[in-house]
Order: C-alpha cells, then structure tokens, then sequence
C-alpha cells in the first residue's frame, strides 16, 4: 500500500512540474507594395506575424525563423528584433516589410518558433502564386507641411490611409484613419509612414518614412 502511494505521489509531482508545449495559433502575412522616399523607388516586401502561446508566459520565446525551402531564404528574428503587438488575450511577434532582392517569394513558408529551452513549433503559410498584374500607382506620393505645426498635405496618393508617427526610438504613437490630403502628427514624432490596402490587388501600400520637419 506505501508503495503504491509513494508511486501516486511521484505521478502527482511529475503532473505539476509538466508544462504544455508553446502553440502558434495562427500567422498572418502579407505582400506590401513599399515607396522609400530615401531611395525614391516602390519595392515588394512581405510583412508576417505569428500569433502565440505558452502556458509558461511570453518570456519563453526566444527566436522567429522564417523559411522558404525552395528558395533556400532562412530569416532568423531574436527578441530584440522581431516587433510584437499585444492586443487584449493575444500576443503576435514578426517583421514589417521585409525586403527582398526582388519581388517577394511566392509558394510555400515556414514560420518556426523556438524557445530558451530548444522547444519548436511551426507552422506554414502560403503566399500566393498567382499573377499578379502590374500596378497601376507608380507616381511617387509627395508629402509637404501644410502651414499649421506638424500638419501635413500628401498628394499622389490614396484617399483613405492611415498615419504611423514613431518616436526617435521607433516606436509607433498612433494609427490615426485619414480622409483626404491633410493630417497631422504629434509633436513627439521624428517621423511618419502612411499605410493603406488594395482590396483588388490583396496587398498593402505603405509610402515612407518621412521626416518630421522641426516646429518650434
């Protein structure tokens, strides 16, 4: 009887100490048609994000690989380099506009996430090989002060956008809808990008970043 107790115990304690695998809910990814105003030319990138889990907390994630077999493309994030985002019950890690030599490579990805301790989990997505026909924004968005500090007029461009100002570290401060030529930043901006999505053509247009003119 001791020992079948002692034996019962020993289960219990290996029950408590076992911790369930990290999952990957699911991955979003998209093909972005990019303007640089540095370089002055549209390019093709892909953004993808892959959403997780683990039951021992977020901190356990330690490394992104992005994969395409065929291609022979291996990506790696770390913790400091991927971007993440956390809205409310969900935690999403990957890689704005990620930039290739030529357009984005289409068919099948791997996304493999590994943790501190060496556990994987991947899963794949596609990006689609169907033809994509040329498109048709090829002029250049022009971006100028509008006057008032921190407001802007952007011509060459789309009429509903939104407006990404980050900080001097990166980091985001709004994502503001715009309608229409003007909009504005705030002062803690150094610079801004404008995003929007081509429901016809399935990709999203993204034109900067652009400087924040300095205003008293």
């Amino acid at each position: 009887m001791e020992l079948r107790l002692a034996g019962a115990l020993l289960l219990l304690l290996l029950g408590s100490c076992s911790h369930a695998p990290p999952q990957v809910t699911q991955v979003f990814d998209q093909v972005n048609r990019v303007y640089d105003p540095a370089d002055g030319a549209w390019t093709e990138r892909l953004s993808v994000f892959v959403q997780a889990s683990s039951s021992d907390g977020l901190k356990v994630f330690d490394r992104l690989h992005l994969i395409h077999d065929g291609q022979g493309i291996f990506v790696t994030l770390n913790r400091s380099q991927w971007a993440s985002s956390t809205p409310p019950g969900e935690f999403w890690m990957g890689v704005n506009n990620l930039k290739f030599s030529g357009s984005v490579p289409t068919g099948e990805w791997r996304a493999l996430l590994v943790t501190r301790s060496g556990q994987k989990v991947e899963s794949k997505f596609v990006v689609p090989s169907a033809v994509r026909t040329p498109s048709p924004r090829t002029a250049a968005p022009v971006v100028r002060p509008d006057g008032a500090p921190y407001r802007y007029r952007v011509s060459n461009w789309v009429d509903s956008y939104l407006v990404w100002p980050r900080d001097a570290g990166g980091t985001v401060l709004s994502r503001t809808k715009t309608f229409g030529p003007t909009f504005e930043v705030p002062a803690g901006a150094v610079s801004f990008e404008l995003y929007s999505y081509d429901n016809d053509r399935g990709e999203g247009l993204v034109a900067g970043p652009f400087p924040v003119q300095n205003h008293p």
